[in-house]
C-alpha cells in the first residue's frame, strides 16, 4: 500500500502509474479468504464481541470529513471504559488530548466511524463499523468512565 502526502511532482505520482486499480488484479495476488474471515462480519454486538469491548483498553477511531480525508485518532483508558449501551449502540467517553477535536469535527460532518478495538498483548482485534454522533446528554454522560485526559502542548 502506498500513502500519498499531497506533494506534487511525489515518488507516489511514478508509482501510481503501474499501481493496481480492480479487485480481480488484487486477487491474482493474493489467495481467498479464510472461510472464518467472512463469517466475521456481523450486524450486532454479540457476547463475544462485548467481552472483548470490556477487556479492551485501546481503541483506534477512523473517521473522516466530507472532503474524504482521513484520521485514526487512539483513545485509550482503564479496560472497559468503552461502554456498550445495546447490541446497537457503544459509548466511547473523551479524553480530549490536543484539543484538536479532529474526530469530533469528522463525526459532526459525516456521522461514520471505523473502530478497532485491541487488548494490548493478545492478538485478537474486533473491528466495528458504523454511524456515530457526539452527545453531551448528562444522563448518558453520568454513565461513562472517566478518562484522564493529560494536556499535550
Amino acid at each position: 500500500m502506498m500513502i500519498d502526502t499531497g506533494v506534487a511532482d511525489s515518488l507516489f505520482e511514478s508509482l501510481q502509474a503501474d499501481a493496481l486499480t480492480s479487485p480481480d488484479q488484487l486477487r491474482e495476488l493474493y489467495p481467498q479468504p479464510n472461510p472464518n474471515s467472512l463469517r466475521k462480519e456481523i450486524d450486532r454486538l454479540t457476547e463475544e464481541s462485548r467481552a472483548l469491548i470490556g477487556c479492551s483498553s485501546l481503541v483506534f477511531i477512523g473517521s473522516a470529513d466530507v472532503e474524504g480525508r482521513s484520521d485514526v485518532t487512539p483513545r485509550g483508558g482503564p479496560a472497559g471504559f468503552v461502554s456498550v449501551l445495546d447490541e446497537r449502540t457503544l459509548v466511547i467517553p473523551d479524553a480530549t488530548g490536543n484539543k484538536r477535536l479532529d474526530t469530533m469535527h469528522n463525526l459532526l460532518q459525516t456521522e461514520r466511524v471505523g473502530l478497532l478495538f485491541l487488548i494490548p498483548g493478545r492478538p485478537s482485534t474486533l473491528r466495528v463499523n458504523g454511524r456515530a454522533c457526539v452527545s453531551a446528554r448528562p444522563e448518558l454522560l453520568a454513565q461513562l468512565t472517566p478518562v484522564v485526559s493529560l494536556d499535550v502542548v
